[in-house]
């Protein structure tokens, strides 16, 4: 009998896990060196140190702080990966969306805000991009 729950157990373990939503995924972040890394972080480098009206208004709206080019960074720790899928997904994804395993481009931006976006994550043929602050809070979207 004991041997039968245990089997039974074993069994779920692996069934179960990929029928429950959130439980397979993963999530990565692409290296800096990676063309789609070093291009939003210029874009981004660009709207947070220039004094051009119409990348300050758009800083602005992107709630974005005005930072030094070295205080943006292309994150890559598993951890903060994980935080920014997880922040990301439900950004992107309607309520209820089993989650799906990223690879993502994360940027921090000075010490409160990151820039987010999963390359194969797309709104028709634009790129979405969503910003959040040091606590995964959903600040901002855009497409590009």
């Amino acid at each position: 009998m004991r041997y039968a729950v245990r089997a039974a157990m074993v069994a779920c373990m692996f069934s179960c896990a990929a029928t429950r939503p959130g439980l397979a995924q993963t999530y990565t972040c692409l290296p800096d060196t990676a063309e789609r890394v070093v291009v939003l972080r210029d874009y981004v480098v660009r709207l947070v140190t220039e004094a051009d009206t119409a990348l300050v208004a758009t800083r602005i709206r992107y709630q974005l702080p005005k930072v030094a080019a070295s205080k943006v960074t292309v994150v890559t720790s598993a951890s903060i990966c994980a935080n920014a899928g997880n922040a990301y997904h439900a950004a992107v994804t309607s309520p209820g969306t089993a989650a799906i395993s990223r690879t993502l481009v994360v940027l921090k931006v000075g010490s409160t805000r990151y820039v987010v976006t999963d390359p194969s994550q797309t709104a028709g043929e634009f790129q979405m991009y969503a910003v959040f602050d040091s606590k995964w809070k959903w600040l901002a979207g855009f497409a590009g």
